[in-house]
């Protein structure tokens, strides 16, 4: 079987949130920099501007699931996990806030392994579960 990529559905309000935190973070640097008058400290403050950016729109734009041999591959900008398919105990929806790789509080909860758990939030929920091959429990 080919492989299967999902993109993570994105809620609205964190897509606007994450552009916000985006836009005030290079407007605060942008003026400590421009009051700093050392060079140095300002190109400092830039680059770690940039970055922090940098990550947020990575993430944003970065984050899917790959359905491939048996193992569901995560990824959320620089961050990945592996999960084997015939690892997963249950997989229930949840709209749970807590840290995940899942841009939408609608969620998916895979549980797996002894004690393991991952949130994702496909775009399409009903093709990610069938190509899991499993149903919300």
């Amino acid at each position: 079987m080919a492989a299967k990529r999902f993109k993570s559905k994105i809620d609205r309000w964190v897509f606007v949130l994450l552009i916000v935190v985006i836009i005030v973070q290079i407007v605060a640097v942008g003026s400590a920099a421009l009051q700093a008058g050392d060079p140095l400290i300002t190109t400092g403050m830039i680059f770690l501007t940039i970055g922090v950016a940098g990550l947020m729109v990575w993430l944003l734009l970065g984050t899917h699931y790959t359905v491939d041999r048996g193992v569901i591959k995560i990824v959320s900008g620089p961050f990945r996990w592996k999960v084997p398919v015939d690892q997963i105990t249950s997989v229930t929806a949840t709209k749970s806030p807590l840290s995940s790789p899942a841009l939408s509080l609608d969620r998916i909860c895979i549980r797996y392994g002894k004690w393991r758990r991952i949130m994702v939030s496909p775009a399409d929920k009903a093709g990610f579960l069938r190509a899991i091959g499993h149903d919300l429990s």
